[in-house]
């Protein structure tokens, strides 16, 4: 009984002594300085800390992943555009054009065109002075060439000015149709012109009779009045490109841009005469005019028919026109009046009539 209480009275002893010492650890922890306790609380803070990470890194965090954006690739579309086109050239200016004034003479104009009308880089234009045999619809045989129609005979004057004025070229080769070009004549012709720079006119060299002349003095054009033609001289053969005073606009190359300075052929001339204007202008300008002796034409003289009234009182005011412009007023209405009193004791008072009244071919007329 008594060993029984000795052990209670022993294990109350023991609880006492426990609770004694807690009470002693507590009291001590409150003794403490205040910076003893922080760092006591840090430790256990740092303890919870540690406990937290391996409790996040056991359960796991949810992955925050950063927000992605989409590239965007675009598919090869099926519907390509297609390629740009690159824009046609322009056409290019021809090099030469010939240049035909033509009145009722169908078939040597047929022939004429059929000798350049093949010729590269050269245009064809035909002037018609209101023919009435066909030769306006020319261009229905060959559809390359152009065909300028003038309601009535104007005068080769005014033609020529006016398809020159057409004309992009820069070389402009005149030709009667009764002239028929040898092949390579019209190339040669303008090589000729790109070779020299002091030639503004080149003839190629007609056959069977050259027709190139010096400047006429007032007698020789009141001959030529009658007959229609200078009288012709001869062609140096020993140069490839003889020099001479002036050609026939039969077959006759000449640069654009100088029959622009001029200011086109003058309209004072009506048929006749336009290539004395020219004549004069390119020796005024210390120019040349020459005949390439290797470069031939064939010409195809025309039936000779007795000229009209008309036709003779334009070649001789055209004629007075030309002395008066370049020898003086006095000079061509001397020869005018010369002219005139010619006419009137040979009879030919229409002639006479003509004269002094200053008449041309320019579309006046009602018959030539």
């Amino acid at each position: 009984m008594n060993a029984q209480n000795d052990s209670r009275e022993l294990a109350r002893t023991e609880r006492s002594a426990d609770a004694a010492a807690a009470l002693h650890a507590v009291a001590k922890r409150f003794r403490q300085p205040v910076s003893e306790r922080l760092i006591h609380w840090n430790g256990q803070a740092k303890v919870a800390v540690l406990v937290f990470h391996g409790i996040i890194c056991f359960v796991g965090m949810p992955k925050i992943e950063p927000k992605k954006t989409p590239l965007k690739v675009e598919a090869a579309s099926t519907d390509q555009k297609p390629e740009a086109r690159a824009e046609p050239a322009e056409p290019q200016p021809p090099r030469v054009t010939a240049l035909i004034v033509s009145y009722n003479s169908v078939a040597a104009l047929r022939r004429c065109i059929q000798a350049v009308d093949a010729t590269p880089d050269v245009e064809v234009l035909v002037v018609d002075l209101g023919s009435q045999d066909g030769s306006a619809r020319i261009d229905s045989e060959f559809p390359n060439v152009t065909v300028l129609r003038l309601p009535k005979h104007f005068g080769a004057t005014k033609a020529m000015n006016i398809a020159t004025r057409t004309s992009g070229a820069d070389y402009i080769l005149y030709l009667d149709p009764n002239a028929v070009v040898e092949p390579g004549t019209v190339i040669g012709l303008a090589d000729v012109l790109d070779s020299n720079a002091d030639v503004i006119a080149v003839a190629p060299l007609l056959k069977p009779m050259p027709q190139v002349y010096k400047l006429p003095a007032a007698t020789a054009l009141a001959a030529a009045c009658e007959s229609g033609a200078l009288e012709p001289v001869t062609v140096p053969s020993s140069s490839d490109l003889a020099p001479v005073e002036m050609a026939s606009r039969s077959a006759l190359m000449v640069r654009k841009d100088f029959i622009r300075g001029m200011n086109y052929f003058d309209e004072r001339y009506g048929h006749a005469w336009p290539e004395l204007e020219l004549a004069w202008q390119i020796q005024n300008a210390q120019r040349k005019t020459v005949v390439a002796t290797k470069l031939g034409a064939e010409w195809h003289t025309p039936e000779l028919e007795e000229a009209g009234t008309t036709t003779v009182v334009d070649r001789y005011n055209s004629a007075a026109g030309y002395l008066g412009k370049h020898t003086g007023f006095m000079a061509g209405l001397g020869f005018r009046l010369s002219a005139a009193l010619k006419a009137l004791f040979s009879f030919r008072f229409g002639l006479m009539s003509g004269i002094l009244s200053g008449q041309k071919i320019d579309g006046t007329q009602s018959s030539l």
